[in-house]
């Protein structure tokens, strides 16, 4: 499916395209744990074959799920499992080599050192690194992962040509503090409009009231994914480990910030021309300071909205997902402008 876009004036950014939806869903990516029928039983004991490899990246391995042929290599640093990319990489496969991983502690990965942002840009470059996959990448990042990948360009700034955020992380910062139970980050110390911070609710683990899952099951377009990606993200989302693991994003999400803040502050366009796609909703897209900041990451940037779609844009649109990708890999095969 393609995805039907235009351009309109934006007081964000002149090269502003807005993508027409059909659904409208707001889905969280690590938090808001609904119940769910799953279960644990077998599952936890004998669970299904992982997609791609398992790959130490030193004393534990994770989960490397590569397909498809060419360059740049895409790199899909998360958030969530690897599956729930299944709308995205077979489409992103047909054009070159794209890879998702699952980090420690989620899906088939082995658990690891405390979770950190700075741990998965170790893990994927250790791991990319172990599995052969070469460089140059172009590094895609939903939510959370969007901080990683800032992260990741960072730290090896050689090896990226290329950047996809995916609804960056904060975006909806003061939508989600208006929800009960949930906060993404602490207030700012003069900023008094913001409500102090409340400790999100635990997920319920299969011994303390049945197993939870993400939002995403609650919605329609859970439907769009393969039944053998929707059985997966049932499967993960039924062990304790997984829930606790995903619950714990938020509460990185502050110092993950500050990383990626340190790494550019001071700088004017840090990625200097490589190309960036900043995809984001049209609720996050009226966040106009951090919207502004990512574009000036790169003197060649982007930004696509996704009209009509809740934060799982990878989900409720992945057209538009898959057109920012193909825009960034092309932008780097003909050194052109997005």
């Amino acid at each position: 499916m393609q995805a039907t876009c235009e351009n309109r004036p934006a007081s964000l950014t002149s090269n502003t395209v807005y993508c027409k939806g059909v659904t409208v869903v707001f889905a969280l990516l690590c938090v808001l744990p609904i119940a769910t029928k799953a279960q644990t039983g077998d599952t936890a004991q004998n669970p299904p074959a992982p997609l791609g490899k398992l790959v130490d990246v030193g004393g534990y391995r994770v989960h490397l799920y590569c397909t498809g042929a060419g360059s740049p290599t895409v790199v899909i640093v998360g958030a969530g499992f690897s599956f729930n990319w299944g709308l995205v990489q077979p489409e992103v496969a047909k054009i070159t080599q794209v890879c998702t991983y699952d980090h420690s502690g989620i899906g088939w990965s082995d658990d690891g050192p405390k979770d950190s942002c700075a741990l998965r840009v170790s893990e994927v470059h250790t791991a990319l690194k172990n599995a052969g996959i070469k460089g140059p990448y172009v590094v895609v990042g939903h939510s959370l992962g969007a901080l990683v990948a800032r992260l990741y360009a960072g730290r090896y700034p050689d090896e990226v040509v290329g950047m996809v955020f995916v609804d960056h992380a904060m975006t909806l910062q003061k939508n989600m503090l208006m929800l009960p139970g949930v906060t993404l980050l602490p207030p700012r110390p003069n900023d008094a409009t913001v409500p102090p911070p409340t400790a999100p609710p635990r997920p319920s683990t299969p011994s303390g009231g049945g197993p939870v899952a993400m939002a995403i099951e609650s919605d329609s377009n859970f439907s769009k994914l393969s039944a053998r990606d929707r059985e997966l993200h049932l499967w993960a989302m039924a062990q304790a480990r997984n829930q606790m693991a995903l619950q714990s994003n938020h509460e990185m999400m502050p110092e993950c910030v500050r990383e990626a803040d340190a790494i550019t502050i001071g700088r004017s366009h840090p990625l200097g021309d490589k190309p960036l796609v900043d995809v984001t909703t049209e609720d996050s897209a009226r966040a106009t300071e951090l919207q502004t900041k990512l574009l000036s990451l790169s003197g060649n940037s982007t930004q696509i909205i996704a009209e009509r779609s809740g934060h799982f844009i990878i989900i409720d649109r992945p057209d538009v997902v898959i057109d920012a990708i193909s825009q960034a890999v092309q932008s780097v095969r003909n050194n052109s402008k997005l």
